[in-house]
């Protein structure tokens, strides 16, 4: 028998439970949350809460253990490179707030809190610049001829 070639992108079983369990879990708090402002109907009300509550500590638990298993040293990182690592974390993060900075500026808000808001997002687009760049370097080192 010849051995199976595993090309599964997540190798780690915790890690994959928890990336199954996200989108599930969203989509039920979101029609729990429609269900329970719309007045719905009261069963659906209760199954959808059920079921948000469900896949989010599924998730949850599943992302738990699979960060154990990494400070444990058992599993392996998704991204090797963590410089790339870190700028995937920072992407979502940055974008977000720099939404929240221009909504903060456009709709008057106090001062004090455009002045956090930009400043907070002005700080994760150039951390996440940063670490893109460091990646760029770190893959440039590797293929460089020397």
């Amino acid at each position: 028998m010849e051995k199976v070639n595993n090309e599964r992108i997540v190798k780690n079983e915790n890690l994959f439970r928890a990336l199954v369990c996200i989108p599930p879990a969203i989509l039920f708090v979101l029609l729990s949350i429609n269900s329970i402002a719309t007045s719905g109907i009261l069963i659906f009300q209760v199954i959808f809460i059920l079921l948000a509550a469900y896949f989010s500590l599924s998730a949850l638990s599943n992302a738990a253990q699979y960060t154990n298993e990494r400070y444990d040293g058992n599993a392996e990182p998704f991204f090797k490179n963590q410089n790339l690592s870190k700028s995937i974390k920072f992407l979502p993060i940055a974008i977000i707030f720099t939404f929240v900075a221009y909504d903060a500026v456009i709709t008057s808000t106090h001062v004090v809190f455009q002045t956090v808001y930009v400043i907070l997002a002005f700080a994760l687009v150039l951390t996440t610049i940063a670490y893109a760049a460091f990646y760029t370097n770190d893959r440039y080192e590797e293929n460089a001829e020397h």
